[in-house]
């Protein structure tokens, strides 16, 4: 049964990124990112309350998110009005020591993202401590490492550690298939109105 997190992890992680991409770069359809926003939340919402340790670090990277100003579309903002409608009625377990000790983690994993996504282009031909710097925080380590660490104290356990890997590479993997159908100049707009009820 734990082992499901691994997938719950790793849909949550995709369909953030989908609806960033739909938003964002145009590479998927915003109409279907809006369909599936509640459907993430209803999800997300489900994962916290099966589970007091993926609640901690859900709650963590909504945190991280939400300070950092990265709630900003309609599609977002719904998914999280249902998360938050959700567990507020219900109610979850949380573990306040490593909340604070994660959501520190998540934020920083934000600013640091937001860093090297601004200096993208400069930090891929530079030193090569600049691009660990890179790869660090352009794939989120901080959250995973602060995960690992409480896994290797016996505080929580490690298969969480593989979730969290699990939503972000699902991020990533969504981001870089946004990434090729942009370079190939594939984005929403420039799609025939015949070719969207297709896909």
């Amino acid at each position: 049964m734990i082992y499901l997190f691994l997938i719950y992890f790793g849909i949550l992680g995709a369909g953030i990124k989908f609806i960033d991409a739909a938003y964002d770069e145009k590479t998927f359809n915003k109409k279907i990112a809006l369909c599936i926003a509640p459907f993430l939340g209803l999800l997300w919402a489900f994962t916290m309350l099966i589970n007091p340790v993926a609640a901690t670090i859900l709650l963590a990277v909504i945190f991280g998110v939400v300070l950092k100003g990265k709630i900003d579309n309609i599609a977002h903002f719904m998914g999280l009005i249902v998360i938050v409608t959700i567990v507020f009625f219900a109610g979850v377990q949380l573990m306040i020591v490593p909340l604070i000790f994660l959501a520190s983690a998540a934020l920083l994993d934000e600013f640091g993202n937001d860093y090297v996504d601004k200096k993208r282009n400069s930090l891929k031909s530079i030193k090569l401590y600049h691009k660990l710097f890179f790869g660090f925080f352009d794939q989120r380590w901080t959250l995973k490492v602060a995960i690992l660490l409480l896994s290797i104290s016996g505080a929580i356990p490690l298969v969480f550690f593989f979730a969290m890997i699990a939503f972000d590479y699902a991020y990533l993997a969504v981001r870089f298939y946004s990434v090729v159908k942009k370079e190939n100049k594939i984005t929403y707009e420039e799609v025939p109105s015949k070719s969207f009820q297709a896909l």
